[in-house]
């Protein structure tokens, strides 16, 4: 069978289980968020490796027997583990990508990332997302503590020339936070000038998450009104429109923002259409997480999980103890399944907007079920 017959029936698969509220699934992952370490050469305030985690690594053994019993039938990988993949044993990430017709969905803070590397993997590439929160060297290297603005901003610019010429998709984050609020607009200016417009980039601006003990003066909603915030978005997305880019603010209403210039580059490989996917389950069965019909994610000590943030209390098994697939179809995914199937969702998961985002979910069902 072929890579992407299988994936395609991965994908019917995904909705056959939800059409039948099925609590052992026929499906498999479809996207996999792991990294064989949590290294990273920065200590980012709003992450918690500013807190100093500690460093865990799987050994590549037992690393190359899960991604090869993974892969097949996964279409995304995100390489992270709150780390730089680049510093998570890129080579043998690429390698198992190409053997398996795995793409990438990457993330990179862009110290060691550079064009001719992005060039060497660009095969293999899905989206690659850049964090970048600031055009003011100051602030930039206060949030991403241990970065070098300009070799970083040289790195970027070699990037999105690679991206332009290959169109291979490429998106900026930025988190949003107390020293980067009112100066956004420059932001955008400053990646345009870099090259972003001619990528077709798009720079999303997303919440800073309280999970580090050194972000916590840089909460931009104790800094500013809320008019003064919604201001400063639209400001940005003024510049956005004048230099022809794509701009989001992935926040509730009434921050959300999303001006759209151009259309972003698109691979057509499968893994565009585990995007439609995702959609028609978002419309479908908006009741049921979408990002847990398709995603897991292993940490380097093994620890799985239903969702990319990981909560303590939806931890789901360990592939040092068990298979995959024992814990895939196991009791704990089960009743996680049940519970979704039945609306009755845990603390954790009636606080996330992946689930009550969707415009399609109903917001009475935060009450319907029983803990």
């Amino acid at each position: 069978m072929s890579k992407i017959v299988r994936e395609l029936r991965n994908y019917y698969a995904v909705i056959a289980d939800l059409a039948s509220g099925a609590e052992e699934w026929t499906s498999r992952p479809a996207w996999l968020e792991f990294a064989p370490n949590n290294v990273c050469n920065l200590r980012c305030i709003m992450c918690q490796q500013a807190d100093g985690l500690p460093v865990e690594v799987m050994k590549k053994e037992d690393a190359v027997k899960l991604l090869d019993d993974l892969l097949p039938s996964t279409s995304l990988w995100t390489p992270s583990a709150l780390s730089e993949p680049m510093l998570a044993n890129i080579k043998l990430v690429v390698e198992k990508c190409r053997q398996h017709e795995v793409y990438l969905n990457m993330y990179s803070n862009c110290t060691l990332l550079d064009g001719p590397k992005f060039a060497d993997m660009a095969d293999r590439i899905h989206k690659l997302w850049i964090s970048f929160d600031s055009n003011r060297k100051d602030v930039l290297e206060m949030l991403r503590a241990g970065a070098d603005f300009e070799q970083v901003v040289a790195n970027i610019r070699g990037i999105l020339k690679v991206a332009a010429e290959r169109q291979i998709p490429v998106g900026v984050v930025a988190v949003l936070v107390k020293d980067n609020c009112e100066s956004m607009h420059e932001l955008v200016d400053f990646l345009a000038d870099l090259g972003a417009v001619e990528a077709h980039a798009d720079l999303r601006v997303q919440p800073m998450l309280d999970n580090a003990v050194r972000c916590r003066d840089q909460n931009v909603f104790a800094a500013f009104s809320p008019g003064h915030i919604q201001a400063c978005m639209d400001r940005a997305g003024e510049r956005a429109n004048a230099r022809g880019m794509n701009f989001h603010v992935d926040f509730d209403d009434p921050y959300r923002r999303a001006v759209v210039n151009q259309a972003p580059f698109v691979r057509t490989i499968p893994a565009d259409v585990l995007s439609i996917m995702v959609d028609e389950v978002k419309e479908r069965y908006p009741h049921f997480c979408s990002m847990a019909t398709n995603y897991v994610k292993i940490e380097p000590n093994g620890k799985v999980f239903p969702c990319c943030r990981g909560p303590r209390e939806l931890e789901m098994g360990n592939v040092n103890e068990q298979s995959i697939e024992q814990i895939w179809n196991g009791p704990k995914y089960r009743e996680f399944r049940r519970r979704m199937q039945a609306r009755d969702y845990h603390e954790v998961c009636k606080g996330c907007d992946v689930l009550t985002a969707n415009p399609h979910f109903d917001k009475k069902w935060l009450g319907s079920g029983k803990s």
